[in-house]
């Protein structure tokens, strides 16, 4: 008799591993080998120890899930191999994964802009969980998944249950997502944006918003009535007469505030933190007046503010009803006092729109629009006035 011929093994492409970690628990991961290159993958999947036979059934689960991301990564080494396999992984990438990612890119943007960003993401994570797809990978979102998510927001809700989002909030989300998408485009991981194929009436409005102002003689109010921190109703008046945001009058450098050529104008050149954006804003004598006294080049003007946000908000409403004014005033109102005083006086739009840092002209023609309805409120006195 012959002897019996051995039988050839296949070499598996993809094999799943398993690596004991020291609180017991083993971690799965994937060891693949083609065509002479080998590379790993990490799956964050883990077995716990089976001390019950809910976590048996847990582990078993488990160990199911990644024998299906095993066998979608043989697809993807016999369709593509593992030489550029980076592009691959980025091919799987989740939804959640990339708005991770995108939330966490832009270092330099403003508290405000990063907690927005994470209230949008922790949104989507409701919405897959409510779906049953939390792990929805990025190439799969589709139109129908963008009807449900703007469906979604206008239906969720916060506070205790107790409150829905504004259409402006939905709005904002739903834009931070999309603007995730769009950079998903730009760097070839998936095709085209869902978001752009939705259409007009589809998206979420803005609700109409009602900016608060102070006239000229709540201005000289305010001016009269001592605040029990003084360097809140300087930094206030300031951005009154020059529409710096708050962040902005947090980060003013001496080093920003210039002579002009006459010796006598006054200006400041200063890096917006909203925008990135350099805002020139020449400083008219009423401005001059709130400012501190001069410290070193590289001293912050407004160094003595350094309370919380919450705080100066506080100080302002108190300081605010002290006067005598009946109008819900924060910070921000001083950006909208300092468009619509401007454009009462008589300065153009563009100009305006400059001043403030707009990066569209339209932003600012929402200031016109009061001004204009203040005009025909005032013309309207008359009215009544001669009968009789």
């Amino acid at each position: 008799m012959g002897r019996k011929k051995k039988e050839i093994k296949l070499k598996e492409t993809v094999r799943i591993r398993e690596k004991k970690l020291s609180d017991g628990n083993i971690s799965l991961y994937l060891d693949m080998y083609y065509k002479g290159i080998r590379k790993k993958e990490g799956l964050k999947l883990y077995i716990l120890p089976e001390t019950s036979t809910m976590i048996k059934m847990q582990n078993a689960n488990t160990r199911k899930l990644a024998e299906q991301i095993k066998a979608q990564r043989i697809l993807d080494i016999q369709n593509c191999g593992l030489v550029d396999w980076d592009s691959v992984k980025r091919s799987h990438i989740t939804l959640k994964e990339w708005l991770v990612k995108f939330s966490q890119g832009d270092a330099e943007a403003s508290e405000s802009c990063k907690r927005t960003r994470r209230n949008a993401l922790a949104r989507v994570e409701e919405y897959l969980n409510s779906i049953m797809k939390p792990d929805l990978e990025l190439k799969d979102v589709d139109k129908e998944f963008c009807r449900g998510y703007i469906a979604f927001l206008k239906t969720c809700k916060f506070n205790n249950g107790k409150k829905t989002l504004s259409n402006t909030t939905c709005r904002m989300y739903m834009t931070i997502v999309a603007a995730a998408l769009t950079k998903a485009v730009n760097e070839g991981i998936i095709e085209l944006n869902p978001f752009k194929q939705l259409e007009k009436k589809e998206k979420p409005k803005r609700d109409e918003s009602t900016r608060e102002f102070l006239t000229i003689e709540e201005l000289k109010l305010l001016m009269a009535t001592p605040c029990r921190r003084e360097i809140v109703k300087h930094a206030f008046l300031f951005s009154c007469f020059t529409g710096l945001r708050y962040s902005d009058i947090k980060s003013l450098l001496w080093s920003e505030i210039h002579t002009a050529v006459d010796g006598k104008t006054r200006y400041l050149e200063h890096k917006q933190v909203k925008t990135k954006k350099v805002v020139t804003v020449p400083i008219s004598e009423e401005a001059i007046k709130w400012m501190p006294k001069k410290q070193k080049d590289k001293e912050k003007v407004f160094h003595q503010l350094y309370i919380t946000p919450t705080s100066v908000e506080a100080l302002l409403d108190e300081w605010v009803k002290a006067a005598g004014i009946q109008k819900h005033i924060t910070y921000h109102c001083s950006r909208h006092t300092a468009a619509t005083m401007l454009l009462t006086l008589g300065a153009d739009l563009y100009t305006v729109s400059k001043i403030l840092g707009h990066s569209s002209i339209k932003t600012t023609e929402v200031y016109a629009k009061i001004v204009d309805k203040k005009k025909v409120e005032t013309v309207n006195l008359v009215n009544n006035l001669f009968n009789q």
